[in-house]
């Protein structure tokens, strides 16, 4: 039991970058609600993405959600000068939860590397902003060309060509993934030799922290008071997945990061991701599945090459509507 003494240094690392909770992965089918998360995306009909061809546009792509969400990042934006890395070297791999750490920047700045809100659509099919001002899509002749018409609120329109990309992810169970979650809850566990040694829930990071120290503070013989500074832990708010394989992540104080995900395989249960976009190098995988009305996203964190050692971090997330 050498490795469940250990489990303190690993547990607040975990908290500082968590990121991702749902039910274990040896959960069953039986755990899946067909009936659950099976109605279209609010905005569906209106979900595209844009890349800007021209290099005088201050932005590089503009994206509308599923859930009526917009998504404009700077032309200048560099994900690899935002990455979660971090330097300790407890964390072996890079994980899901490594991904969903604090790294971005406030949505409300002009001068932010993305702009981010909620959106509808008036009667001409001109996309209204919120807290930005007006985006108009004209799609040429041919339906080869598109270009966009910015009407910030209180300044002068200005327009740039564009693509538009697509939107490769659309099955069934992309459908029912592509929308905009809330975080609910997490969940931590870890196993020796299949048993459980720690099954710990809260509803959020910081008192999922609380009472990983408790725990530790209770069973393990070299717990240190110290080591448990949670200062840099930060709230999860929303994840927002797409169908042109973006994927989004709010925390609070309206700091935000964006990646990229895809299927892993065929069978649409597991995704892999990628924070320099570069998917066919994948940083990490992350299991899905639904229960009760929920997203479940879990993750093998860390384990040994006999797989007698695992821990996990789970997410428990409801769409937001």
């Amino acid at each position: 039991m050498e490795k469940t003494k250990r489990i303190w240094s690993y547990i607040l690392l975990f908290m500082m970058t968590i990121c991702c909770s749902a039910l274990i992965s040896c959960s069953s089918d039986d755990d899946d609600d067909n009936n659950d998360v099976n109605t279209p995306a609010a905005f569906e009909d209106y979900a595209a993405k844009y890349q800007l061809t021209g290099t005088d546009s201050p932005y590089s792509s503009v994206e509308f959600t599923e859930s009526g969400n917009y998504i404009i990042t700077e032309r200048y934006y560099d994900a690899n000068t935002r990455s979660p890395y971090i330097s300790k070297p407890s964390i072996r791999k890079f994980t899901f939860a490594n991904l969903l750490r604090k790294t971005a920047t406030r949505s409300g700045d002009a001068y932010s590397p993305i702009l981010y809100g909620t959106y509808t659509v008036d009667a001409d099919g001109t996309y209204i902003l919120s807290d930005y001002g007006k985006v108009k899509v004209t799609q040429d002749a041919s339906g080869n060309a598109y270009s966009l018409e910015f009407m910030p609120n209180g300044g002068s329109s200005y327009t740039y060509n564009a693509s538009k990309q697509n939107r490769d992810l659309n099955s069934s169970n992309s459908s029912r993934l592509c929308r905009t979650w809330n975080i609910n809850s997490y969940q931590y566990i870890m196993k020796v030799n299949g048993k459980t040694i720690i099954d710990i829930t809260a509803n959020s990071n910081k008192e999922l922290a609380k009472k990983a120290e408790e725990w530790a503070k209770e069973h393990d013989e070299e717990y240190d008071p110290s080591d448990w500074d949670d200062d840099d832990i930060i709230e999860l708010e929303q994840i927002i997945f797409t169908k042109t394989g973006t994927y989004m992540v709010k925390y609070e104080g309206d700091q935000l990061a964006v990646a990229a995900w895809k299927w892993r395989d065929y069978t649409e249960t597991e995704l892999a991701y990628a924070w320099d976009n570069i998917l066919e190098y994948p940083e990490g995988y992350a299991s899905i599945s639904y229960k009760n009305n929920q997203l479940v996203i879990t993750e093998i964190v860390d384990k040994d090459e006999d797989g007698t050692y695992k821990e996990y971090l789970i997410m428990y997330l409801s769409e937001s509507k």
